[in-house]
């Protein structure tokens, strides 16, 4: 091979690198190792969920940066919590957060508590999924926002033509995410896995996670918080099936424990 093919190879192999890290994201493709370790150590961007513990066993920090990921559980399990406490997280580096609120959950008062910033953070609410949906995608495509949560109310994720509207919105996303290293987190409370909603959502998110709750802790009779276990459902940059423990209580510290 002459030296002018080779040249004229390699600059059309770059060329074809910098098109698919302008489409899908600058780590989509990387030289000379995986994208998940260099030297042993984490590179994938991410942001903390501000718990150490399920930091640590999602082993690269916390949530990736430009991808879909899934929260559920049912109420009072610390799901709500888990969700406010990443979205201050993501503002500590200086982002600007969303949440778009179609259960009509948010409160502004103990999202104060759970340590964000009203002031930089865009609440939307709507009864309708079509609106909720068109809004969130809005949104994640501005490209403007570090992270965004998404809670829907539960009784639409076995509706079909729901499911339908929600495929179809997650099928449009992971190319806008991706260029922005915007995080869409989608919270709900559905365990039922067959529907086509949740297989949809189960399809493009890189990480799902189920929270519940384990046990009350008390003082002097008071309740003062309440353990939470996590499990990792579903994991495509790191471990499947760990767990951790974390603790969440009701003055909002916030502890955790590997398992």
């Amino acid at each position: 091979m002459s030296g002018k093919q080779g040249y004229e190879r390699r600059r059309q192999l770059d060329m074809a690198v910098a098109t698919i890290q302008r489409r899908y994201g600058p780590w989509a493709v990387v030289k000379g190792k995986s994208a998940t370790t260099v030297g042993g150590a984490a590179i994938i961007p991410h942001i903390p969920t501000g718990f150490p513990a399920l930091d640590q066993t999602l082993s690269i920090g916390g949530l990736p940066k430009g991808r879909v990921c899934e929260l559920l559980g049912p109420a009072t399990s610390g799901k709500t919590t888990l969700a406010l406490k990443f979205l201050a997280q993501a503002q500590a580096g200086g982002g600007q957060v969303g949440y778009v609120d179609q259960a009509q959950y948010f409160d502004p008062d103990y999202a104060h508590c759970c340590g964000l910033d009203l002031s930089h953070l865009l609440v939307g609410t709507t009864q309708d999924l079509r609106e909720a949906l068109a809004m969130t995608e809005a949104l994640a495509r501005s490209g403007s926002l570090t992270a965004l949560v998404f809670e829907s109310m539960d009784c639409f994720w076995t509706d079909r033509q729901a499911a339908s509207h929600l495929a179809a919105t997650l099928n449009r996303l992971p190319i806008p995410l991706a260029r922005s290293g915007t995080i869409l987190l989608v919270l709900h409370d559905s365990a039922t896995g067959n529907s086509p909603a949740l297989s949809a959502l189960a399809h493009c998110a890189t990480v799902r996670l189920q929270v519940a709750r384990e046990h009350w802790l008390y003082r002097h009779r008071d309740v003062r918080g309440y353990n939470t276990r996590v499990e990792v459902l579903k994991n495509r940059l790191g471990p499947s099936g760990r767990t951790a423990t974390i603790t969440i209580g009701l003055n909002d510290t916030a502890r955790g424990n590997c398992l």
